[in-house]
C-alpha cells in the first residue's frame, strides 16, 4: 500500500511538472526592423523610380531595385554605433546616391531562458548628404518588436 501511495505521489508530481512546462512564452512577432516612411511636400509619397539601399561598402543589400517604395523596413547592425546606408535612386536619365548615417545604441532584450536574445536599438541621431534627402525626422527612437514608424525621410520639394 505504501508503494502505491509513493508511486501515485511521484506520478502526480511528474504530471504537474510536465503540464506546467508545455508552453513557451516567446514573442511570435520577434523581428526587429527600423521602419521609415517617405514624405515630400508634407505628404507621404512613393518613390516611383528604382531604389536600392546598401551598407557603406556595398557588401550588404538591404533593398534591391524596388519600385514605388513608400515604406522601408530595414535591419540595423548589432554592434556598430553608426550604420551607414547608401540610398541610390535611379531613373531614365539620372542616378543619385545619398548617404544616411544612423547613430544608435544597441542593447540585448531578454524575455526568458527558452527564447532567443534579441537586439533592440535606440536611435540618437541621423544625418545625410542631402542630395535628394532634405531632412530625416526621428519619430520613435526605439527600434524593437513594435511595428511603428521610427523615421520620416523627407525628400526635397517637387517644386525644386
Amino acid at each position: 500500500m505504501k508503494q502505491s501511495k509513493g508511486f501515485l505521489l511521484a506520478f502526480m508530481i511528474t504530471l504537474t511538472g510536465l503540464s506546467s512546462c508545455d508552453t513557451i512564452d516567446c514573442t511570435l512577432e520577434n523581428t526587429v526592423v527600423m521602419i521609415s516612411n517617405i514624405y515630400q511636400d508634407g505628404k507621404a509619397v512613393a518613390i516611383s523610380d528604382t531604389l536600392t539601399i546598401t551598407n557603406a561598402d556595398g557588401s550588404v543589400v538591404l533593398l534591391n531595385r524596388e519600385l514605388n517604395v513608400s515604406k522601408l523596413k530595414l535591419y540595423l547592425s548589432y554592434f556598430h554605433p553608426v550604420d551607414t546606408l547608401l540610398l541610390n535612386i535611379s531613373g531614365p536619365d539620372y542616378n543619385i546616391t545619398d548617404t544616411m548615417w544612423i547613430e544608435k545604441t544597441s542593447y540585448n532584450h531578454f524575455e526568458s531562458p527558452d527564447c532567443p536574445v534579441n537586439m533592440f536599438h535606440h536611435i540618437t541621431d541621423i544625418r545625410s548628404t542631402h542630395l535628394f534627402i532634405d531632412s530625416v525626422t526621428i519619430t520613435q527612437p526605439d527600434v524593437n518588436f513594435a511595428e511603428h514608424e521610427n523615421l520620416q525621410i523627407h525628400l526635397f520639394s517637387s517644386a525644386d
